[in-house]
């Protein structure tokens, strides 16, 4: 028999303010993509494997509520959904796309001096049933704390389960991409556009300097993808076993993915140089543009040097990790 468990967590978060534009307009370009929703299908078959009537299921880093929707939209049992952010600006989109469930709350991760508060510390510990994540892990940087903090918030022989498409390994298929691929590859022939292209030649006496400014912008945004071995050693060492790997090609159509890079908030990741976090009007007229002659490039490039692109679109790998809490005693 295990010990009791604590069931104390703070009240679900309300957000303040409207919702954002930002959170809005990247909610729109994925939430009926195509390729986001087959990188989904697998995400929902796991899910649906593993939550049973009267679980309580937690979405970490559930952003803007696309893959929440998609979640309730096909898994038709009772249970309850707390969707967890350290976002309240895309929080606040989720927040409003369910207010009306009442299965459905929201958590916000708060910011504690130089960290956001564990999963543990924001729901309580020994209360969830099964967590996952969709698209969100590859952004986490103290992914140790991370993973420690979901461990501890869960019952013992509950499911985490997680998703990414910036997830590397050594086994990839060759012309396979990681979405991380692309951001640079646009980011590197924007650069040479503003060198070259006389439409961007204010920004050229600065743009090696400003390249090197904005390394760390960039990397905050779009971070460096690690190894699914860097994952699956953390989870170990956060209290996980009985681990597994599965991984999929999804096609994504050139035209969704334009649609992807054309999120201004996104833009301030991808090509940072212009303008940087707080662009004006021109310059941020300029970004929008320098990305989509970048990324226009990039399709062609694709179509005609990848072995596993057409005139359509371009494949890339998602990776789907599933663990299980151990049990003691």
């Amino acid at each position: 028999m295990f010990p009791m468990m604590s069931i104390q967590h703070k009240k679900p978060w309300i957000p303040n303010k409207p919702v954002s534009h930002g959170a809005s307009a990247y909610h729109d370009a994925v939430v009926n993509a195509d390729y986001y929703i087959e990188v989904l299908k697998e995400y929902i078959k796991i899910a649906r494997d593993n939550i049973q009537e009267n679980d309580l299921v937690i979405e970490f880093g559930a952003g803007t509520g696309v893959s929440a929707y998609h979640l309730l939209k096909n898994i038709k049992i009772n249970f309850k959904l707390w969707l967890v952010d350290n976002s309240a600006a895309w929080l606040g989109k989720a927040y409003d796309l369910f207010k009306d469930n009442p299965n459905v709350q929201c958590y916000l991760l708060e910011k504690i001096q130089e960290r956001y508060a564990k999963l543990s510390e924001t729901i309580g510990e020994g209360i969830a049933d099964k967590v996952f994540s969709a698209n969100t892990v590859h952004l986490i940087p103290n992914i140790d704390e991370v993973f420690r903090g979901i461990n501890e918030a869960m019952k013992p022989g509950g499911i985490f389960a997680f998703q990414s498409g910036n997830i590397d390994r050594i086994d990839r298929e060759n012309g396979i991409l990681m979405v991380d691929d692309t951001i640079a590859r646009v980011h590197d022939i924007a650069i040479d556009l503003v060198k070259k292209d006389d439409r961007f030649a204010s920004y050229r006496n600065s743009i090696e300097k400003r390249v090197s400014e904005e390394a760390a912008q960039r990397k905050f945004v779009f971070p460096t993808p690690r190894p699914v071995d860097y994952y699956i050693k953390r989870l170990k060492e956060s209290g996980f076993n009985l681990i597994s790997t599965q991984y999929k090609q999804i096609k994504f159509k050139y035209e969704e993915w334009m649609d992807f890079l054309r999120v201004k908030r996104l833009q301030a990741g991808i090509l940072p140089e212009i303008g940087g976090k707080d662009p004006t009007p021109a310059e941020e007229k300029d970004r929008d543009m320098l990305i989509q002659l970048a990324a226009k490039k990039l399709f062609q490039e694709l179509a005609t040097t990848n072995p596993k692109a057409d005139n359509h679109g371009f494949l890339v790998e998602c990776v789907y990790v599933i663990a299980q809490k151990e049990y003691h005693g």
